[in-house]
């Protein structure tokens, strides 16, 4: 078993290496608020289908990426698939 002599003095979490432990007490000194990720950001782009009458319009079932959209509506014809 590897032995960890590198402890944080934070956490007293031990590594192997003292770079870890460099780059992990890194983490010990950013803010609070850098650490927790925006409700906002996390949103993924949907793309809805321009149909108003389609099930992919309404936002919660829309399609995840814009190839699916293309296969899903065809502009060119003007037609859904």
């Amino acid at each position: 078993m590897a032995t960890k002599p590198f402890v944080c003095e934070v956490c007293h979490k031990g590594l192997q290496r003292e770079q870890n432990l460099q780059l992990h007490q890194r983490g010990h000194n950013l803010p609070w608020k850098l650490k927790q990720k925006d409700p906002k950001e996390a949103r993924r782009r949907v793309y809805l289908c321009p149909e108003p009458t389609c099930v992919h319009h309404n936002p919660s079932r829309a399609l995840g990426d814009l190839t699916g959209i293309k296969k899903h509506y065809c502009p060119s014809t003007a037609r859904r698939r």
